[in-house]
């Protein structure tokens, strides 16, 4: 009341005549008063009385604001605080009461905003209102303002340092806009504040998670949970933590810990069938997935999750007329740019889906669509469909659409991979041998465009020249998956099996579970005869990663074919059949088996199937399928020769 008071005689000086400023002095306190003890008739009274004697007065309506705000009257509280804004310009509580009334009524971004503006007023006027910074702090976090929120608690932290709540907002605003270091650093100081405080914990996790530092996100939302077992989100940010760090088997325990409270939370069981079709438990991921969709069939996270697991069980057939369905859904309600980087994702996977089932053009037109919907050129998705358009053999236009997406991004590297294939396809040999070497010359030292090089090189069969990229890639990115499984290939297709073999041990060390090498390493040996025993085991353990993997389950059947497992042979062939029916070398490598266990007829059948399937890179040999076919036909003739 004092400093009320003092504002009101500072006020008041201004006014002509002394009885007239003490008089209103007078009625003014007699308001406070009233006010205070609850009487608010009262209290507007003298406060107009005060306000006729000192007309220029501010405060009289600040106070009259006040009292108006507690009454209810908030149109008549608001038209009194402006007024004393308008009067009092250098009075603060003129714009706190102000920024105050403004932040109740705030319907709109442009309403808190103004209120923003009254609070800054305020905090300039009196640097010490650390109330005033909080709420500009509230009201710019309301706004997604998170810079303008930061620059508040930072000011307010500077008066009131030990704030736990004002540590965790602003650790919270630092996340947003991307600073992970001053993130954790609030967070920690919080964490010292409080020690065993989940919100604390929790906090830090999503720094760390942010950051895809993994295992830190882990153990502190673990840490969070040990604090407070029942938090659902925490559990839920937990278990898609551990997803992002391929522990599927945890992250399903964690989804279960929540459905076991919650058996229809749809947050956990999405998050339990991406876990589950991770881990190829493809049945289960199934079921889950129809549990989501039984509940909303317009579940579109369901829906795409279903097709993730047909896409992991190799049914591109039934995976294509999902997407094609999801695409043609009612769009009711449903934002527009939300729906439009959906679709885009849709389309990328239905182009995927018509190109392993050799619907190339639709692939082609598929991947245009989802171009289209790209905010801008988007290389990959320019190189998805050029190369669709290659495949379909509509070279002409590959080649138009390749020119021109190089002309829009020049630098991309993998276009320019692209357009040199395009053109040795063409028969521009010179012209395709130009582009790659311009490619290595202009990024010497770019692993990415050295992978490119060497892909042109080995589709065309200049394995030499392909290798010396890759070895140049290797140096500079030695635990490169990619540059390890591809430089085991071409050095097998040179003949170098140690070597290749020695690189496929390598690319195990750097994961043990990379299936491409696995099943690799795998065949090559069971191909040469060589360390059967551990070429069945590498071989179970690619399948074991990926059961519907056609390739992989062919390499298990060569294998056991060489270990004259002949009836495991049978029906692990079998089933690759299933997965590739037009797959040439696996309709020789079941004919063989065939042959062995003495079903020729159907071997023969076979092996005339192989020679018209599918061979893309070559990897039948053609003069011997044909040269069983003759042995075995002649061997039939021989046993239905009559005796003489």
């Amino acid at each position: 009341m004092i400093l009320l008071i003092a504002l009101f005689l500072s006020a008041a000086a201004v006014s002509p005549s002394t009885a007239a400023r003490d008089e209103a002095y007078f009625h003014f306190s007699l308001g406070l008063q009233a006010r205070l003890v609850g009487d608010g008739e009262t209290a507007l009274s003298e406060y107009r009385k005060a306000e006729k004697l000192s007309p220029g007065d501010g405060a009289v309506h600040t106070e009259i604001a006040k009292l108006f705000r507690e009454a209810g009257r908030f149109e008549d509280a608001l038209a009194e605080a402006r007024e004393a804004v308008r009067l009092s310009s250098e009075d603060a509580e003129a714009h706190l009461v102000l920024a105050q009334l403004l932040r109740i009524g705030a319907d709109s971004p442009e309403a808190l905003r103004l209120a923003a503006r009254e609070y800054e007023a305020a905090v300039r006027l009196d640097p010490g209102d650390g109330g005033s910074l909080q709420a500009l702090a509230a009201i710019y976090g309301q706004l997604g303002e998170s810079r303008d929120a930061i620059r508040a608690l930072d000011r307010y932290l500077q008066l009131a340092p030990g704030d736990f709540e004002a540590q965790l907002q602003i650790g919270g605003h630092y996340l947003v806009v991307g600073d992970a270091d001053r993130a954790a650093a609030a967070l920690k100081t919080a964490l010292e504040l409080r020690p065993e405080s989940p919100r604390a914990f929790q906090s830090l996790g999503d720094v760390y998670a942010r950051a895809e530092q993994n295992d830190q996100a882990i153990l502190h939302y673990r840490k969070a949970l040990e604090l407070d077992a029942d938090n659902v989100y925490v559990r839920l940010k937990l278990g898609e933590t551990l997803f992002r760090a391929r522990r599927h088997k945890e992250a399903v325990a964690e989804a279960d810990q929540v459905l076991e409270a919650d058996p229809r939370n749809a947050f956990a069981l999405e998050l339990k069938g991406r876990s589950l079709r991770d881990l190829k438990q493809l049945d289960a991921a199934t079921e889950v997935a129809d549990k989501l969709l039984a509940r909303d069939p317009r579940d579109l996270k369901a829906r795409y999750l279903k097709v993730t697991v047909l896409e992991a069980r190799r049914d591109f057939e039934a995976a294509a007329t999902a997407l094609e369905a999801i695409l043609e859904r009612d769009r009711t309600g449903e934002d527009k740019a939300e729906g439009g980087n959906n679709d885009r994702v849709f389309l990328v996977h239905l182009g995927y889906a018509y190109q392993q089932l050799q619907r190339h053009a639709e692939a082609a037109e598929a991947y245009g669509r989802a171009a289209a919907l790209a905010p801008e050129p988007d290389a990959a998705l320019l190189g998805h469909r050029i190369d669709a358009l290659m495949q379909a053999g509509d070279l002409e236009r590959a080649g138009r659409e390749i020119r021109s997406a190089r002309e829009r991004l020049p630098s991309d590297p993998d276009l320019a991979g692209l357009q040199a294939t395009i053109l040795r396809e063409q028969g521009d040999l010179p012209g395709a041998f130009a582009i790659v070497e311009k490619l290595r010359a202009d990024s010497p030292a770019d692993v990415d465009v050295l992978v490119q090089v060497a892909a042109f090189y080995q589709k065309a069969k200049r394995h030499k020249e392909a290798e010396e990229a890759l070895r140049q890639a290797l140096a500079r990115d030695p635990k490169s998956l990619r540059v390890l499984f591809l430089l085991g290939a071409s050095l097998e297709r040179q003949g170098l099996h140690d070597e290749a073999e020695a690189i496929f041990r390598q690319a195990l060390q750097v994961q043990p579970d990379f299936p491409p090498a696995l099943n690799y390493l795998g065949y090559m040996n069971a191909d040469r005869g060589v360390r059967l025993e551990e070429s069945h085991a590498l071989l179970e353990k690619a399948v074991a990663l990926d059961p519907e993997n056609g390739a992989y389950l062919d390499s298990l059947g060569w294998a056991l074919y060489r270990l004259n497992r002949l009836e495991q042979a049978e029906a692990v062939l079998r089933k690759a059949v299933a997965k590739q029916p037009k797959a040439a070398v696996v309709l020789d490598h079941l004919a063989d088996t065939l042959q062995r266990r003495g079903e020729v007829q159907q071997a023969l059948a076979l092996w005339r199937q192989a020679l018209e399937g599918e061979d893309e890179d070559g990897e039948l040999d053609r003069d011997k399928v044909e040269r069983k076919i003759r042995d075995t036909r002649s061997a039939i003739d021989g046993q239905n020769k009559p005796r003489e």
